[in-house]
């Protein structure tokens, strides 16, 4: 009897003393991958849908400027990284503003621009775009603006998107500002009724220009 009971104790230390297993692993084929880090195109893939992003541009700043976009603007996730913001019309799927910032001393000139945009542009006759262009003074920044109408012939798309869908009855509203860290532009395109309708709004964004804290 001594000598089992000896036994029987020697079993129990040595089940207490033998070490803990790891938690087991799942086979390879049930784990789950681990988080890809999600880089700028991947984030503009997965952003909400305009009607979700309405805070998009709550602070929008460019080239060292900020400013404010009234209803009817609403804005939204803009489609490329070209674009610092980005803007619809309520009401209008068709309707566009967009602001670029390329750098400082990047983009080109007013000219240039305002050419290259006209162009976009074609008369009922197939002739070229008529431009109303006049230039103003935001707390002491420049700002050149440029509007016209006609047949609008979609102008130019992100990367790997669509070309914009051509408009019969357009109308243009252009702004290009001078901003301490280099030019902003600002164009508003979509169906004329819709830009006429936006078109305070338009004036009063341009008002708003500030420069950014």
């Amino acid at each position: 009897m001594r000598i089992v009971s000896l036994s029987v104790l020697a079993l129990v230390v040595t089940g207490c003393s033998k070490p803990s297993e790891p938690a087991p692993t799942a086979p390879a084929s049930q784990q789950l991958p681990a988080a890809a880090p999600r880089g700028p195109e991947l984030a503009d893939k997965a952003a909400p849908p305009a009607s979700a992003s309405a805070s998009a541009n709550a602070n929008p700043k460019a080239g060292g400027l900020t400013w404010t976009a009234p209803k009817p603007f609403v804005a939204r996730t803009p489609k490329s990284s070209m674009r610092a913001a980005e803007y619809g019309i309520e009401g209008d799927a068709q309707s566009e503003l967009t602001v670029f910032y390329f750098g400082a001393d990047q983009g080109g000139g007013v000219e240039a621009n305002f050419n290259r945009w006209l162009g976009q542009f074609k008369q009922a006759d197939g002739s070229d775009a008529v431009a109303k262009r006049s230039e103003r003074t935001v707390n002491s920044m420049s700002v050149a603006t440029i509007e016209t109408t006609g047949k609008y012939g979609g102008g130019m798309a992100p990367p790997g998107a669509p070309p914009p869908a051509a408009i019969e009855d357009a109308a243009l509203l252009g702004a290009i500002a001078k901003g301490p860290e280099g030019s902003v532009f600002f164009k508003l395109v979509g169906p004329r009724a819709s830009v006429d309708g936006a078109r305070p709004a338009f004036d009063q964004l341009l008002e708003s220009l500030r420069k950014a804290e």
